[in-house]
């Protein structure tokens, strides 16, 4: 069995380390002992081999409090449809209202496959926004119904709730077709990951949402090429390590094929345009995106404040299911993920403290969907 690494969220403020077992209103860091410890936001994520199933998990664990007061701020006045009063700052710095307006059908009806943990599928904010339940499925279950299995009150539980929530948050019309590929502990294997990219093709997903990383397979790497081939755009995390380096399968997003013009990888910034100290890096960066302190629901249906690559991942989802919705100029077909890369705002003057001054390091910069909409209409 192959080897497969995944990111699930650095948890910040107030949510629940990912690994814990202390109750939220009680937690104390130190009480996680030798396996994993609870970290600050600014802290890589814990890495954990369970040896005995030939798998790896990879958990962020995050500082322990109380929930977040998070609010669904639907009418934020001059913002976001379907969004917080949280992520305000996040939303600013992509220009995502004046998006919107230029993408009056908000993503409607264009299928985001997440390829994840499972979702709650009763959160309230998935109410009419997931495809029909014939288009589910659980690859680790092997059945048609990809819950996350645990809940907030639950000592572990997956992202795939809080990265479809994300999705929505910027393309609210949108569906979300759920496909669970991993348990809710991190752990899964490259082939129900690759199967699950394979079941999102055939369910006619027109993106598809990884926020997972793992060991090099050519499986996995032939069922994105395919997703590519049937034209559909692919967005992929680029690790939590922070290191110079991008994880597969995200760095395949850079290469001279199919695959890298249907491709887009995503880093993780703070609303000032900063680097996620957290957040790998390097030449083979394309896009960062908001991805600390996101408001955004989390299983029991609750909501709660989420950073990682894997976060900042669904907002290129979300912009391109903007652009999906409406009717983009012919000769931007099939160049969607190009011309969010070329339309992106340069933040090297916001991370000069990186090697030789961000200038090879840092991509083509922080997503701008005001500017890819104005491009692509």
């Amino acid at each position: 069995m192959k080897h497969i690494r995944y990111f699930l969220p650095l948890l910040t403020g107030a949510l629940l380390a990912a690994c814990g077992t202390t109750p939220l209103s009680t937690a104390n860091p130190s009480e996680h002992g030798s396996t994993l410890q609870a970290q600050a936001t600014e802290t890589p994520p814990v890495m954990k081999l369970a040896a005995a199933t030939g798998r790896i998990g990879a958990w962020a664990t995050g500082r322990i409090g109380a929930w977040a007061t998070s609010r669904d701020a639907s009418t934020v006045p001059g913002g976001a449809l379907n969004t917080f009063s949280e992520n305000i700052a996040a939303w600013n710095l992509i220009h995502l209202s004046e998006a919107q307006a230029l993408a009056p059908q908000l993503g409607k009806d264009v299928i985001v496959a997440v390829v994840d943990t499972g979702l709650d599928l009763s959160h309230p904010v998935f109410s009419n926004r997931l495809t029909a339940p014939g288009t589910w499925y659980d690859f680790v279950g092997r059945d048609t119904n990809p819950t996350d299995v645990r809940t907030a009150t639950s000592a572990m539980y997956g992202h795939g709730t809080a990265v479809a929530s994300l999705i929505l948050q910027v393309a609210p019309g949108a569906r979300i077709l759920p496909i669970r590929a991993l348990n809710a502990d991190g752990e899964g294997t490259v082939a129900d990951l690759a199967a699950g990219v394979d079941w999102a093709i055939q369910q006619g997903a027109q993106v598809i949402n990884v926020s997972a990383v793992s060991s090099v397979d050519s499986d996995l790497s032939l069922a994105l090429a395919r997703a590519a081939a049937q034209g559909i755009y692919v967005t992929l995390a680029v690790g939590n390590e922070g290191v110079q380096r991008i994880a597969y399968p995200a760095r395949n997003s850079t290469m001279k094929n199919v695959l890298g013009q249907y491709a887009v990888n995503a880093g993780a910034v703070n609303s000032d345009r900063s680097l996620a100290s957290w957040s790998n890096y390097g030449s083979a960066l394309e896009l960062t995106a908001p991805g600390v302190a996101l408001a955004t629901a989390v299983p029991g249906g609750n909501y709660a404040l989420v950073s990682g690559t894997s976060f900042a991942t669904p907002v290129l989802s979300g912009t391109l299911a903007l652009a999906l919705g409406e009717s983009y100029q012919k000769a931007f077909r099939g160049q969607l993920a190009l011309q969010l890369n070329a339309t992106a705002t340069d933040i090297k003057s916001a991370n000069l403290a990186l090697s030789n001054g961000a200038s090879d390091v840092m991509g083509n910069g922080v997503v701008n969907a005001q500017a890819f909409l104005q491009k692509v209409r």
